[in-house]
């Protein structure tokens, strides 16, 4: 098989969903390689702190020479703010010199390119990591019709698909452009184009946007069919 590009993620320890997600939408002769950041509670102090560990990880990513590395934490890149992604992305380029980007990076570029301006929102996070999400996508020129969270601490990743589906049903409003699942542990790869059918608009994932702009870093402009619009058309 054709080596096309190697893929860089940075996961946090306690994710189970990224890495099978990511495996699933990948296109042939694309590769992806992970190292582990400490995290196993979303407490906003475990997600502060993932960003000591960005450089170690990063730089063992680097020794596997992938093309582009992804930060694969959607609240960890903005768990602190607007431009707190740009904070991590520098950090992994300056220690590894390779092109890097974070799933929160990804997904703004994606909703913006998308024209997606009006939005629900739903993830599985407490209500404090909810208003950081509402606040950040505000603050990027974005409209919230509605936003959901789920109450979760930990364990969104045991969560069926089907909580998934239900969740996105229920934030859906006529007003909105598109809807945006955020979380790279929350399931929904598999069910992007199943809700596109039934709503009628785009649906934006953390890992599927971070797919799409992994992909477009390595140089990779692939289109990729069963996961969304965004990877199948832009």
């Amino acid at each position: 098989m054709i080596r096309r590009c190697k893929l860089g993620v940075l996961v946090p320890s306690s994710n189970i969903t990224m890495e099978y997600e990511l495996y699933k939408m990948a296109p042939d002769g694309v590769s992806i390689h992970f190292s582990r950041i400490p995290q196993t509670e979303d407490t906003e102090e475990q997600l502060a702190a993932m960003i000591d560990y960005v450089p170690q990880a990063a730089e063992l990513l680097a020794h596997a020479r992938v093309d582009a590395i992804a930060f694969g934490c959607t609240s960890g890149s903005f768990i602190k703010g607007v431009g707190y992604d740009k904070q991590i992305i520098e950090s992994i380029q300056q220690n590894t010199g390779i092109p890097a980007t974070t799933t929160t990076t990804a997904v703004l570029e994606a909703l913006d390119l998308m024209g997606l301006k009006k939005i629900s929102v739903g993830a599985p996070y407490t209500d404090p990591i909810m208003q950081k999400l509402k606040k950040l996508l505000e603050e990027n020129g974005f409209k919230i019709t509605k936003i959901k969270g789920l109450g979760l601490l930990k364990g969104e990743g045991d969560l069926p698909i089907d909580e998934t589906y239900k969740l996105v049903r229920e934030i859906d409003t006529p007003e909105s452009d598109g809807i945006f699942i955020s979380c790279t542990d929350f399931k929904t790869v598999e069910i992007l184009e199943l809700l596109e059918e039934d709503l009628g608009k785009p649906v934006v994932s953390s890992n599927q946007a971070t797919m799409w702009k992994l992909l477009r870093l390595s140089g990779l402009k692939t289109k990729i069919r069963g996961f969304g619009a965004l990877l199948r058309e832009f």
